[in-house]
């Protein structure tokens, strides 16, 4: 994650590169991450050159229809076929250099855009696709794919980064709970199996939303009606459930309550009417 002198990709089509150097660590600030943060590479971020000019490779033969001007998986195949014979060597020693490696692409990998082989083989198949691109398909077209390709790289790591920032929050969360969070207020909780609950005016009916540990022993977040709540003398596992706490966020009981209190619009509620 340390800065580079040269950019990441070279261009390709486009005349400047895609990404700016040192892009990555740019992003992690961005999204309010310090500085020395380190964020896993997603799945979607190639990680190198050769994954980079593989995956602007598959874009082009997914593209296809109006955007190419190839109507039918079909048209590319005999495109390419007819093209490479041919085609400006890539080595004068080598003949037949992209001939050959048009043969060794089968129809699926042109119609699916999904190359198969080691991955030197499938760069080498890549490079073929984007030479046949270049003499056959327009240039602003092609530029607009890897400008595309681009976005998408950067808005991978802007996911990866936001995900890191947000699980942050969650751990700081379980270990330092607010007293107030988005309209809830912290509940001063009396049987030993509640960890933390808040309580608020959740769509006109007020509501306790908890993390408490269940009669087995596994950490839970639910939400119930407060009327519940006291008749049940505040025992989470006695009391009927109102709503399930769900999330997107994270794993846990804490990550589903952090998300459960800040899902709902809701109206705070004095400590005294609890």
């Amino acid at each position: 994650m340390l800065p580079t002198a040269e950019p990441p990709f070279d261009p390709i089509f486009v005349e400047e590169p895609p990404v700016s150097p040192n892009y990555e660590q740019t992003i992690i600030d961005n999204v309010g991450l310090p500085f020395y943060t380190d964020v896993d590479r997603p799945d979607e971020a190639p990680a190198d050159e050769r994954e980079r000019t593989i995956d602007l490779a598959e874009r082009i033969l997914r593209a296809g229809g109006v955007r190419t001007g190839f109507g039918h998986h079909e048209e590319v195949r005999i495109s390419m076929e007819s093209w490479a014979p041919d085609a400006s060597e890539e080595c004068d020693a080598d003949p037949g250099y992209w001939r050959s490696h048009v043969l060794l692409m089968s129809p699926k990998e042109m119609n699916f855009g999904q190359l198969n082989g080691e991955p030197e083989a499938k760069h080498k198949k890549a490079k073929t696709v984007l030479a046949w691109a270049v003499d056959c398909i327009d240039t602003d077209v092609l530029q607009d794919i890897e400008r595309s390709q681009a976005e998408d790289i950067k808005q991978a790591w802007r996911d990866a980064a936001e995900a890191e920032l947000t699980q942050r929050e969650i751990e700081k969360f379980a270990e330092d709970r607010p007293d107030e969070l988005d309209g809830w207020t912290k509940l001063d909780a009396d049987h030993d199996a509640v960890k933390v609950a808040y309580v608020a005016d959740n769509h006109g009916t007020p509501s306790v939303a908890a993390v408490f540990e269940s009669a087995n022993g596994e950490l839970k977040s639910l939400e119930f009606t407060l009327e519940d709540w006291k008749e049940n003398d505040g025992n989470p596992r006695e009391a009927r459930p109102n709503r399930y706490c769900a999330t997107t966020d994270g794993d846990g009981a804490y990550a589903r309550l952090r998300s459960h209190l800040l899902t709902f619009e809701v109206k705070p509620m004095e400590r005294l009417e609890v």
